[in-house]
């Protein structure tokens, strides 16, 4: 495969790093509390929000939202779509990394 077959296989959308970690998140968990994402990547409400809404355009995600009492409840969840897209943009990396080692070898 050449170098830009690999670039072509980037995934844009998650490339960015924040979109990247929850993504990453979100593939070792059955689900994730909007207020945990928050917690763990130091974001704010609306930062957290316009990434997750273009993660869920891009049906990578699904939110389902809830109350509990009287408190709105965010869950999200990584879609097939989403892990299908994660894989293959993690996959591109990883040869990418061993193109560029076999290169730095000749």
């Amino acid at each position: 495969m050449t170098m830009k077959e690999l670039i072509d296989r980037i995934d844009e959308v998650i490339h960015q790093k924040t979109r990247l970690a929850l993504m990453t998140i979100l593939a070792t968990r059955d689900q994730a509390d909007f207020l945990d994402l928050k917690k763990q990547l130091d974001l704010t409400d609306g930062n957290l929000s316009s990434h997750l809404s273009l993660l869920e355009r891009n049906n990578y995600i699904a939110i389902k939202k809830s109350f509990v009492g009287k408190r709105p409840h965010t869950r999200v969840t990584i879609t097939k779509k989403g892990r299908e897209a994660l894989t293959i943009h993690l996959d591109a990396l990883r040869e990418l990394l061993n193109e560029s080692d076999d290169i730095n070898e000749s």
